[in-house]
């Protein structure tokens, strides 16, 4: 299988931690030269650093790709450093904070801010950096999704819909760059143990009563709590994995699918 990417570069939006850091570290493991891209400079620079570390190349960008003009404005540094082959779109999440509101108490604004930090800055960063790809007749776009689009669990409806946008566009934009050798696919991905998921997963535990906190019972909260087939929760090199995967020169007849990575849920 050819997972050489020593040719290539790519930009990871949101990868001064979580699943997008592990994207970007694979990726350089693989060889391509990552642009890590985050709000916080220190911890954007950290994971560049990382990369540089383990012998890879890096540079950094920085904005909130949900504010105006910020996103147009990560798409042109991205572009004066000599743009990209690859773009995985991983920034997202839900505006505010991940409290189980349910439909009738999810207002307007959150709604929309929620659309807007997961979808309006992933097409702007299409819009902008994918032409160039189509130019040199190669290229990888791929969205960071999430199996709550598919599954709709009470909670979060505005992420959900949100997620599902993105899946929606991935498979648009596929048919958009039929012939360019530009491919574009989705990832769906279940529960991950990150930063930002580990307060839930502790909650649950504290909820239930568990001793010894979530890691502890790890396999009942995976196959009871979430109904998956695989006993554990998800790790980010379970994304990282499949995303350097469909950015390879393997992954070359693969484009318009939502790959579901949840554990079998």
């Amino acid at each position: 299988m050819n997972l050489d990417l020593s040719q290539r570069r790519a930009l990871v939006t949101g990868s001064s931690s979580g699943i997008g850091e592990c994207i970007a570290m694979s990726l350089a493991s693989a060889g391509a030269h990552v642009i890590v891209h985050g709000r916080d400079a220190v911890r954007t620079a950290r994971t560049a650093a990382a990369i540089r570390a383990q012998g890879g190349k890096a540079d950094e960008v920085l904005g909130d790709l949900k504010l105006p003009g910020q996103a147009d404005a990560v798409a042109q540094q991205v572009l004066d450093l000599g743009g990209v082959d690859i773009l995985v779109n991983n920034a997202g999440g839900r505006h505010g904070p991940w409290t189980r509101d349910g439909w009738f108490h999810t207002d307007e604004h959150t709604w929309i801010e929620t659309y807007k930090q997961n979808v309006v800055g992933t097409a702007t960063l299409i819009r902008r950096l994918v032409p160039a790809m189509t130019e040199r007749s190669w290229g990888r776009v791929i969205q960071i999704a999430s199996a709550v689009a598919l599954h709709q669990p009470p909670h979060f409806p505005d992420y959900q819909a949100a997620k599902a946008a993105e899946i929606n566009l991935s498979r648009s934009l596929s048919r958009s760059l039929a012939g360019t050798g530009v491919t574009a696919n989705a990832i769906s991905a279940g529960i991950i143990h990150t930063p930002g998921s580990d307060n839930e997963l502790v909650s649950i535990a504290a909820e239930l009563k568990m001793d010894g906190g979530w890691q502890a019972h790890e396999r009942q909260i995976a196959v009871d709590i979430f109904r998956q087939s695989v006993p554990r929760v998800g790790r980010p090199m379970d994304i990282a994995a499949a995303a350097t995967f469909l950015a390879s020169p393997s992954a070359d007849f693969i484009t318009g699918v939502n790959l579901v990575i949840d554990g079998g849920i």
